[in-house]
Formats: structure tokens, C-alpha cells, sequence
């Protein structure tokens, strides 16, 4: 039930990383389009992109990325193993992936909060706030530490078949 519940998270943050994409095309575009035709550029694009969209769109998308099989899996060692040992050893890699990415989703908090507490800015055309460019990181990889705990956890191993049962992207759609 956790696991099905994650997955509408996942899917709306994937969502949200999609249409963070967009906005950044549409940005780019329109800045080349502005600063060619009319010699007027989107002075604010370089920055809003760059810090804060990319960043959004990679970590957000992070745990449903996984999910879909966007890993790479060195599998030489498991492929020779029984099947028992060979869950073990992918159950406690999980585990320690996740334990890891608790580590950096903690470590990256305590900038975003600094700069959140201290109302930090970039100074530029605009002030741009510092902790929403940082706010990205720890939540993509809290979400990343849940998505690698679940699947360590999960009664029926599916790492090794991320596809499983999952939708195609035109069903998504």
C-alpha cells in the first residue's frame, strides 16, 4: 500500500520535472528568439534555468527514474549466483543505497534551511532566493532513500525486472 501510494508521489514529481523541462525550452527558445530578432534578451533565463529548473527537473524525476529501470545494473556476479544469495546481496545493496542517499538528502538540507533562515540571495537582474534552488536536492533524494527502501524491502524482489508490470510511456499519457 506504501509502495502503490510512492508511486503517485513519484509520478506527480516526474510530472512536475516533465513541465520543468518545458518551461526551460520555452525559456531558451524564446531568449534566442528575443535576443536575434530584437536584440533583446531574456535577461533572467540563463539564471532561472540553470538554478533552478535543471536542478528541479533532475532530482525531481530521481526516484521514478529508478523505478522505470533508468539504472545501470553490473549484474556479472549475480548472474552466476543461486537466486536466494543473489536477492541477498541485491537487498542489502538497496538498503545501503538508501542509507546513503538519507545521507546526502540530510547533508543537502542544511544548506537549503541556511539559506532559507539567512533569506539568502544571488544578486543580479533579479534577486533570485537561494533555498529554492536548493530545496531540489534533498527532496529528490529523500524520495530516491524511500523509492531504494521500499524496493529492499518489497515481499517479491523486481529490481533486476524494473518493468514489471508497469505502464508504457503512451499509457501514461
Amino acid at each position: 500500500m506504501i509502495d502503490r501510494a510512492f508511486r503517485l508521489v513519484e509520478t506527480a514529481a516526474a510530472v512536475l520535472a516533465g513541465c520543468m523541462m518545458i518551461a526551460m525550452m520555452v525559456l531558451v527558445s524564446a531568449d534566442a528568439f528575443m535576443r536575434r530578432g530584437f536584440g533583446e534578451p531574456l535577461t533572467f533565463q540563463l539564471t532561472l534555468s540553470e538554478s533552478y529548473l535543471i536542478v528541479a527537473m533532475v532530482m525531481l524525476s530521481l526516484a521514478w527514474g529508478y523505478r522505470r529501470g533508468g539504472t545501470i545494473q553490473v549484474r556479472l556476479l549475480l548472474d552466476v549466483l543461486p537466486k536466494r544469495p543473489a536477492d541477498v546481496i541485491t537487498r542489502v545493496g538497496l538498503a545501503a543505497s538508501s542509507v546513503y542517499m538519507i545521507v546526502l538528502a540530510v547533508r543537502a538540507w542544511s544548506p537549503f534551511y541556511r539559506a532559507w533562515v539567512d533569506n539568502e540571495v544571488t544578486m543580479g537582474v533579479i534577486d533570485w532566493p537561494v533555498a529554492w534552488s536548493w530545496i531540489w536536492v534533498p527532496l529528490g533524494c529523500a524520495m530516491l532513500a524511500l523509492r531504494l527502501a521500499l524496493d529492499a524491502t518489497a515481499p517479491v524482489l523486481t529490481v533486476a525486472d524494473s518493468h514489471a508490470g508497469e505502464p508504457t510511456g503512451a499509457e501514461i499519457l
